[in-house]
Parts: C-alpha cells; sequence; structure tokens
C-alpha cells in the first residue's frame, strides 16, 4: 500500500505566479537565489540555519537595512495550506538570521494570502499571525 498522495498545485501555481510583493525594491533573492547569493558573499547559510528555506518571494534591501520575504497561500478547500501560515514566528526567526547574516538589521515575513482566507474561521490564524513581531499578511487583489 502506499502512502504518497497525489496533489494539484496547479492552481497554487497560478496564483504564486500572479500574485507578487508590495516592495520589490532591492536584490531579488527569491527561492534558491538567496542561498546562490549567500555563497556569493562567502557564506556558508548553515552556519545560520539547520534546513534551508526558500521564500516564494525575497528582496534584500541594504537601503532599508531589512530583508523582505513573501510566502504566497492558495486556498480553496480545506487543507494543509490552511495551517502553513500558523509557522510565522519559526519563519521570521530563522530569516531574521539570514537578515543577519546578510549585514541587515531584520527581516519582515508578509503572507499573500488568497479570498479562501477571509472567511471567520481563519479569524485567530490571522490575529496571530499579526501579533508576530515582523510578520504581516494582505489579501490579493
Amino acid at each position: 500500500m502506499s502512502t504518497h498522495v497525489s496533489r494539484d498545485t496547479t492552481t497554487g501555481l497560478v496564483f504564486e505566479n500572479k500574485v507578487s510583493g508590495i516592495n520589490k525594491n532591492g536584490i531579488n533573492i527569491t527561492k534558491h537565489s538567496l542561498y546562490r547569493y549567500m555563497e556569493s558573499k562567502g557564506l556558508n547559510w548553515e552556519d545560520y540555519i539547520s534546513r534551508r528555506i526558500l521564500p516564494d518571494e525575497a528582496y534584500l534591501d541594504y537601503d532599508a537595512d531589512e530583508l523582505r520575504v513573501y510566502e504566497k497561500k492558495f486556498q480553496q478547500t480545506q487543507g494543509s495550506a490552511d495551517e502553513k501560515p500558523q509557522t510565522c514566528g519559526f519563519k521570521i526567526l530563522q530569516f531574521n538570521k539570514l537578515a543577519k547574516a546578510l549585514g541587515v538589521s531584520k527581516a519582515t515575513y508578509t503572507y499573500i494570502l488568497s479570498d479562501w482566507f477571509k472567511q471567520p474561521i481563519y479569524r485567530d490564524m490571522l490575529d496571530y499571525i499579526k501579533s508576530v513581531e515582523g510578520c504581516d499578511y494582505y489579501f490579493a487583489e
């Protein structure tokens, strides 16, 4: 018996390609580019975090002294993406470590959410995101 569950992420990928971060100033270090950029600066990411995290979209802005990370979440039925935004506390901790290694003082971690997350059952999750320093969200237009 196989434990592999097939899932169709096509709609989510369309959403990710369609929406983008609010502030794109700085060096685009999206996905694996973050780690290639660190390597180009002589930095080994494993000296700062134990496992790679791949930002959907990210910009390193030395003028603003920050690393801005955008995580895109599309959902149209209940599923695992429902719970992923609850991890923002851990993610901002990890991205702050990388930000400091890259010579900026802080990271911000912003979710770009589909309208699915406007439902009342997500109120506590959205309140939690806002309560974590450096974390925020907005809904895609």
